[in-house]
């Protein structure tokens, strides 16, 4: 297999958002650019410089009918495709990856489940009409969300775990997941989304991708209005709200980091098979 260099990763991951978008697009699904991509798009007009990943959102219905389309036309639409917990061997995370499968990418430390060059989708639950309440909610949800992530390596290592002492509990949490099981925390997990309502709640988030909820609350009018910006060599839809957003997850996100954190984060290698 042949290695890919960095711009040839960025333009195979383009070219799944390109088919990606097109999708949601004839089946009238609502996505939008998201974190570090949306970020790229104000800013650079394109990729962040020195990363290669792509991430779109959408209210979890729309996510739901995108994976069924996937599931029903799973051989024409390849070499996309979708990967869950559901439809893929050893797959770790509660949010879906569109890969492509002429690709393979060796990750550290991660059970191998053929994932290729991908785009993530985040789901947006619905977390209720006021911050207190979505807030209790994420608090349920983000620290299984971390005990999921822990439980898909294969090894115990620090990571990008910072000060000694999440250091240290990280240790005993690593063994009580490899004890209970990954499934045993994605249970728990389901077991909160299942009732969630995106049309009732004026607050929404990702309940299955919960990391760090005094960022990641958002108000569902921030994602009313959408409107295209220019991606690379495409157009892409954002929202229309997107400074609030940004600022509310990134602070002075125009301001670009000190040259020393201006490095990719993700632990893998991409190849062409």
């Amino acid at each position: 297999m042949k290695q890919l260099e960095f711009h040839e990763v960025q333009k195979t991951a383009l070219d799944v958002l390109k088919r990606l978008t097109a999708i949601c697009d004839e089946l009238n699904l609502k996505y939008v650019l998201a974190w570090g991509t949306l970020i790229g798009a104000v800013r650079h007009q394109g990729f962040i410089p020195w990363d290669d990943d792509i991430d779109i959102m959408m209210p979890r219905h729309d996510y739901d009918r995108l994976l069924a389309y996937f599931s029903e036309h799973k051989d024409e639409l390849l070499p996309y495709e979708a990967l869950t917990m559901e439809t893929r061997k050893n797959y770790p995370h509660m949010i879906c990856r569109i890969s492509d499968s002429r690709t393979w990418l060796d990750v550290t430390n991660e059970k191998n489940c053929d994932l290729g060059v991908f785009v993530d989708i985040y789901p947006m639950d619905g977390l209720g009409n006021n911050y207190e309440e979505a807030m209790e909610i994420m608090k349920k949800t983000t620290p299984n969300c971390s005990l999921i992530f822990l439980a898909a390596r294969k090894y115990y290592h620090f990571g990008n775990t910072k000060g000694w002492k999440k250091r240290l509990i990280k240790i005993p949490a690593f063994i009580y997941t490899h004890i209970m099981g990954q499934k045993y925390f994605v249970n728990k997990v389901k077991a909160i989304v299942k009732d969630l309502d995106y049309d009732k709640s004026s607050y929404i988030g990702c309940a299955t991708w919960a990391t760090n909820p005094q960022i990641e609350i958002m108000k569902k009018e921030w994602f009313k209005e959408r409107v295209k910006t220019k991606f690379e060599d495409s157009e892409f839809y954002i929202p229309k709200e997107y400074d609030i957003i940004l600022r509310t997850t990134y602070g002075d996100y125009m301001q670009l980091p000190p040259e020393k954190d201006r490095i990719h984060h993700h632990l893998y290698k991409a190849y062409l098979k």
